[in-house]
């Protein structure tokens, strides 16, 4: 009975160990999102300047649906220079959709004369329903949508230029190869 007990080591202790491990490595707040590879919420909002942007608008180039807010310090501080240079880089390719998160319109002007607006457009998302549909848990958070409107990545936490350009360089060629 003494020898069985050794057999629990590589049989329970190992592979428990292994999952405890791979777990450590993982965000716990990033929650992934089931519409990889699915058709993008389709949507109808209104942005800071007036205009209305719909999903079905946006289809034909790919996008990137930015959920961001002005108290989301300093995560969407951090990332406003990296979505105003990747606008810079893609503008003419890809199209940046912010979507303000939990936030007021004044609030998020204030944030964009301080921070700088990057020229793309900003919704308000009354009521939240889209952030609901897409499942944000909470800003920033990016979705990656191809030109055929079918959602490709989802990025938790503020985006980094190496991020944009690979989400960004995997949707181009996508598009490119079709």
């Amino acid at each position: 009975m003494r020898n069985l007990r050794w057999l629990l080591v590589p049989i329970v202790v190992v592979p428990l160990t292994l999952l405890l491990f791979h777990g450590f490595g993982r965000d716990p707040r990033e929650v992934p999102s089931p519409l990889i590879g699915k058709p993008a919420p389709s949507f109808s909002l209104v942005a800071l300047d007036g205009a209305k942007v719909t999903g079905e608008g946006l289809r034909g180039r790919p996008y990137v649906l930015n959920f961001w807010a002005s108290w989301c310090v300093p995560a969407c501080v951090d990332e406003q220079p990296v979505l105003i240079e990747a606008a810079r880089r893609y503008g003419s390719q890809v199209q940046i959709v912010g979507v303000l998160y939990n936030d007021s319109p004044d609030a998020a002007h204030a944030f964009l004369d301080r921070y700088g607006d990057g020229g793309w457009p900003q919704l308000t998302d009354t009521g939240g329903r889209l952030a609901v549909e897409y499942g944000v848990t909470g800003p920033p958070e990016s979705y990656f949508v191809d030109a055929a409107g079918i959602v490709r990545a989802k990025q938790f936490g503020p985006l980094t230029l190496a991020a944009m350009d690979q989400r960004f360089g995997a949707l181009l060629s996508a598009r490119a190869n079709r």
